[in-house]
């Protein structure tokens, strides 16, 4: 067979052969624009999802940056035996006393100068936004100025050197103090204003002296304890209260017994760092 005769037999055969198709132009037409539209919907879908994933990251970064920004702390801490000074984010100054951390937002200082404090603390304070430093039940707010603060056991105490601080207590107590002035807030409650405090004395313990009028026994020593971070033993029943005041950096022996003399007790070292104070035996 020639390839003339071949091409006719397939010319005949497809002229024979029908293949039934019923969709118009038109049906053609809006079938191929669905898939045109169809497959533009998905690619704005998937624009939408990557905007929306972008905005969610960005979201997650500005949320996390804030939060360090706003709760990282930075935490000072003087041991017992020592004490600690240190400038704080505006230029003012902090000193610890010994056992004594104090606990702020660095990165929110230029929006809020707030300080937690346990312990005791004198500060100096460089004018700018409100300056506060907090404990559990009274806080303490001020412009520019020096103050002291004693926060231990439940105890605040307030002394104002320059200036003028603004106390205010849990239970809706607000004084404002001037130089030379304080109020003492007991475990208790009860709120206790001198008008003339003699300031500097609260603050002697920055030069290492230590002055108590009046003063329980118990917490005398234990500012003892600390100064020297050592342990006492005072014998069960003894009581009193203290006047008087003595050196940081002397004899511990020797700075106990001066102590304890007025009281007629006496002072024994059991080891390195620990002392017995008891009545003296007949």
């Amino acid at each position: 067979m020639n390839d003339q005769s071949h091409n006719d037999k397939h010319s005949r055969f497809f002229k024979k052969t029908q293949i039934p198709y019923s969709r118009s132009k038109e049906d053609v037409w809006n079938d191929m624009m669905a898939q045109i539209q169809e497959r533009q919907d998905t690619r704005k879908k998937t624009r939408h999802l990557i905007f929306y994933w972008a905005a969610a990251a960005v979201f997650i970064l500005l949320f996390g940056v804030t939060a360090v920004i706003r709760f990282y702390t930075n935490t000072l801490y003087a041991p017992p035996g020592q004490h600690v000074s240190n400038t704080l984010p505006d230029g003012s100054k902090v000193h610890l006393n010994a056992g004594t951390s104090l606990s702020y937002h660095p990165h929110w200082w230029r929006f809020a100068r707030i300080m937690e404090l346990e312990g005791e603390a004198y500060f100096e304070v460089e004018e700018g936004n409100p300056f506060t430093v907090k404990s559990p039940r009274v806080s303490t707010q001020v412009l520019g100025t020096s103050f002291n603060v004693y926060a231990r056991n439940n105890e605040y105490r307030v002394h104002c050197i320059i200036g003028q601080v603004k106390v205010n207590t849990k239970t809706g107590v607000a004084r404002t103090l001037e130089a030379n002035q304080s109020l003492r807030v007991t475990a208790a409650g009860e709120t206790e204003y001198h008008a003339d405090a003699k300031a500097q004395h609260a603050i002697a313990w920055t030069k290492n002296r230590f002055v108590f009028t009046a003063v329980p026994l118990k917490e005398v020593l234990n500012e003892m304890e600390r100064q020297y971070d050592i342990d006492i033993d005072l014998a069960p029943g003894v009581k009193g209260k203290y006047t008087g005041n003595f050196k940081r950096g002397g004899s511990v022996k020797e700075t106990l017994e001066m102590i304890a003399r007025p009281f007629g007790l006496e002072v024994n070292q059991l080891h390195q760092n620990k002392y017995r104070i008891s009545k003296k035996e007949d």
